[in-house]
């Protein structure tokens, strides 16, 4: 896997565990993504009903979630993840759905593409080799739109659909602000595309 990183790891801590989350971000390649996420910006700021809507810069597709990470366990992870080898792929958002548990409002898809069920099984693999615990159940692709919706929303029978393009993925620490949670990204990583393939090859 290509790691866009030849500096240190930003914003980690040498010491301290921290918590943190494997995902793709909605913004990159920016010209390919700009309008489809002004677009699910737009969907879950105007949604009817409560609930508070995620904030535009903390939108994102999780991959894996590691909870608490020491620094060693960071490191021993970031050299597992550095041998990866997962191709680009898109994604088509099509399915609105609510969580009554959560109270999480979130945009799904129906078909998971064999590229990022990939992705998501190998990250969980390396953070279970670091002794990272993992869920069980199967991997399911969302976007969190809105939290602390305390009654289902009336969803309608016919969904805009969003088709994001995903050419990287990153590690992000999960720090705690007084609006509620401040996503950093630490490190990222390029998917293959034939361009960074042939590049890895030479």
């Amino acid at each position: 896997m290509t790691d866009l990183s030849e500096h240190p790891v930003h914003g980690l801590s040498t010491d301290a565990s921290q918590r943190m989350f494997f995902a793709l971000p909605l913004n990159e390649p920016p010209a390919v993504n700009q309008e489809v996420l002004q677009r699910l910006c737009q969907l879950k700021n105007a949604y009817p009903g409560k609930g508070r809507a995620v904030p535009d810069t903390n939108l994102h597709l999780t991959l894996a979630f590691l909870g608490q990470v020491t620094a060693q366990q960071r490191d021993q992870l970031l050299t597992e993840v550095d041998q990866l080898r997962i191709p680009a792929f898109s994604v088509r958002f099509d399915q609105l759905g609510y969580w009554k548990r959560s109270k999480v409002l979130w945009l799904g898809s129906e078909e998971t593409p064999g590229e990022l069920l990939l992705l998501a099984q190998q990250l969980s693999r390396c953070a279970l080799t670091v002794g990272l615990p993992q869920e069980e159940r199967a991997y399911k692709p969302h976007i969190t739109l809105r939290r602390n919706v305390w009654h289902r929303p009336g969803l309608q029978n016919e969904q805009d659909t969003f088709h994001f393009h995903f050419q990287r993925f990153g590690l992000y620490i999960s720090d705690p602000d007084r609006s509620g949670v401040n996503y950093r990204l630490a490190r990222e990583w390029l998917l293959l595309t034939e361009q960074n393939a042939a590049q890895d090859s030479t």
